[in-house]
């Protein structure tokens, strides 16, 4: 006689552990990890805390890039989970003051810290902190050094020892991968870009004036790949009330502008206003953008225009877009007038990418 098959009751779920028996997301096949390095000195300020910057990457492994030249201090997670994260670093001789300290953080928040005092007889110190910590897609760990030995010092660059910054997934079931490398963020675009990478652009990138953020596209058939997909313009203004009385030809104010210098060769989109008063009635006035490369006396290459048509006229707003434009070129407000004397103020322009090179 069989023995029948007499089915339990289903588990709990809330009290019963589970066992995944097959991945469910996006795994790689690539265990991530990376480790750069820096191959110069980098000098140290006492007692002022500094992020390492690193040149180099040893190997950087993973569904895209931990490291970027970009954002060299940085090494920004690309598949969430545990992490091991360490650093070695040796500091010059010196045996000024009393402690070597090197910490790891994350997002900018300490998670280890190694500390040592110098030598006695050598002036050397060596650290190596070391952390676990969860990562998700899009955080980034970086080391950070401090001594005070009253005087600056540089770390030894030193083959495989100093310094030195890694990051690796540990075992156990991994997160699903970013869906792309973080874009960087720097006053240059990559060099060797990819098809769909992402780049924030600036002008500084301590107190920016504009945060221009690009997608590279390698199937355009323009020579401008490089193509805006969001941020502010760059914008200048004015607002002094100046005179002018030169006529019959583009002039500038006492103070010249508004103008901005554009950062990369490329197409741009251009905007620009003021406040116009003439001293005679029914006498208007020109304010155009000029590219001041280009311009040659009445020839100048006008990229957008407006008429101011009577005395007292208010606003006016030129427009335009200037296709072509080189690396640093000039964009500049200059002002036509036919007769007599005019006044302009709170004069303004704004100039924004559609794609550069």
């Amino acid at each position: 006689m069989t023995d029948l098959l007499i089915p339990l009751a289903s588990p709990n779920p809330a009290t019963t552990d589970w066992v995944p028996l097959g991945n469910t997301g996006s795994v790689p096949t690539t265990q991530p990890s990376v480790r750069v390095y820096r191959s110069t000195a980098q000098s140290i300020i006492s007692g002022n805390i500094t992020k390492l910057s690193f040149d180099t990457a040893r190997y950087d492994r993973g569904p895209a890039a931990h490291w970027q030249a970009g954002s060299p201090t940085r090494l920004t997670c690309q598949v969430a989970g545990i992490y091991g994260v360490g650093g070695a670093v040796q500091f010059q001789a010196s045996t000024g003051g009393t402690y070597r300290q090197a910490s790891i953080t994350v997002n900018g928040s300490r998670v280890a810290q190694d500390m040592s005092s110098p030598s006695p007889t050598t002036g050397y110190a060596r650290l190596n902190p070391e952390a676990q910590v969860s990562l998700n897609v899009g955080d980034y760990a970086e080391l950070e050094i401090d001594h005070d030995a009253g005087s600056a010092l540089t770390l030894d660059p030193s083959a495989a020892a100093s310094p030195e910054f890694w990051m690796a997934l540990l075992g156990g079931q991994q997160g699903p991968p970013g869906f792309a490398s973080p874009p960087t963020y720097a006053t240059t675009l990559p060099a060797s870009p990819v098809d769909g990478q992402e780049a924030i652009l600036v002008d500084s990138v301590t107190n920016p004036t504009y945060q221009w953020r690009f997608r590279w596209n390698a199937g355009s058939s323009s020579a401008y790949k490089w193509e805006f997909v969001g941020g502010s313009p760059a914008s200048n203004e004015i607002t002094t009330a100046e005179t002018l009385a030169t006529t019959g030809g583009y002039a500038d104010l006492a103070t010249v502008g508004p103008r901005i210098f554009v950062p990369r060769a490329g197409d741009y989109d251009v905007i620009a206003g003021c406040s116009y008063y003439h001293s005679l009635a029914n006498q208007g006035a020109i304010v155009a953008v000029i590219n001041m490369r280009t311009s040659a006396g009445a020839g100048q290459s006008t990229y957008a225009s407006a008429s101011q048509a009577a005395q007292g006229t208010t606003g006016g707003v030129p427009s335009g877009r200037g296709n072509g434009l080189a690396a640093n070129d000039e964009l500049r407000l200059r002002y036509y007038l036919n007769a007599a004397t005019g006044t302009f103020a709170f004069r303004w322009l704004k100039v924004t990418p559609i794609r550069v090179s």
